[in-house]
């Protein structure tokens, strides 16, 4: 029985190793797609930031992509997506937020121009649970959010943060400005 240990156990690290790049694999698959219904459009990359958010991404999250964050945003059990946009003609840049249900035919639900920030914008995942405030520059009554599902922080590198968020109440992504 002994000896089949090392089998059983180089069998089971091998299934892993699988299930890690199938996972990987079908997700690259679903950026495709995604990137695939927006013609003309390409996820940009780390070489299109400008030097110094570049330099800053590379410090503080040197194996992530500016650009994706996968993650359940609406509490359905399914990752959904949010990616950068960039028009390979215009370079009009857009963040774009897509819900993707059981059945993988995701659904935008959340558009928005960040252009003018093209070569600082970046986007990055807010743990669920995570407590988000608003800056204390813009005078609102909007209390901290304790964030019932993953959010999305989307960084202007020097100028500014927002946490987009899903409000199940609204049924619809909120906002909340978190830095300036």
């Amino acid at each position: 029985m002994t000896q089949f240990r090392p089998i059983l156990g180089n069998l089971i690290v091998g299934l892993l190793c699988f299930t890690a790049i199938s996972t990987e694999q079908q997700q690259k698959g679903s950026i495709d797609n995604i990137v695939g219904s927006f013609p003309g459009y390409h996820l940009p990359t780390l070489k299109e930031l400008d030097s110094d958010a570049k330099a800053f991404f590379l410090k503080h999250f040197p194996k992530a992509s500016p650009s994706v964050v996968h993650a359940d945003f609406d509490g359905d059990g399914q990752l959904d997506y949010a990616v950068l946009l960039r028009n390979d003609k215009s370079q009009v840049t857009k963040l774009v937020v897509l819900l993707c249900p059981e059945d993988g035919h995701c659904r935008n639900v959340y558009e928005l121009d960040v252009s003018a920030y093209s070569g600082s914008v970046y986007v990055r995942p807010v743990p669920r649970g995570s407590r988000i405030s608003q800056t204390e520059s813009i005078d609102t009554d909007t209390g901290p959010v304790n964030l019932k599902f993953s959010g999305i922080r989307v960084t202007y590198f020097g100028k500014g943060e927002v946490v987009l968020y899903w409000n199940a109440r609204l049924k619809k992504i909120d906002g909340i400005t978190t830095e300036d």
